[in-house]
């Protein structure tokens, strides 16, 4: 099978806010299981039924705490016990948070020597 993937993705522990782009309820936001990450996406496992080609605002927070603020466009859908599994594309992520991302790359590169 050839990688299509334009970045490598990593296990993480993270958690995960999403709520659609113009939801402005508090009942729209949804806690998500994150199962990998890179610069460029997102997997992870959610309950609620979202759409492909929808765009959620998310709060993504990592492993030191501190919270990214990104949109995520669905754009695959698997199914499992837990939920569906989504991919999903970072949409205008500033390169600040990419940096962010990719100190924890190094790291865990750095790690596994």
């Amino acid at each position: 099978m050839q990688e299509k993937r334009r970045a490598k993705r990593m296990d993480l522990q993270a958690t995960l806010l999403l709520r659609k782009v113009g939801d402005t309820s508090s009942s729209g936001v949804v806690s998500i299981e994150v199962l990998d990450l890179s610069q460029t996406g997102i997997g992870f496992i959610c309950d609620k039924e979202l759409q492909i080609g929808t765009t959620y605002e998310s709060d993504l927070i990592i492993w030191t705490g501190d919270i990214i603020h990104a949109f995520i466009e669905v754009i695959r859908k698997g199914d499992s016990e837990g939920g569906g599994i989504y991919g999903g594309v970072f949409i205008g992520m500033p390169e600040s948070d990419w940096c962010r991302i990719r100190v924890y790359e190094t790291y865990k590169d750095f790690g596994m020597q």
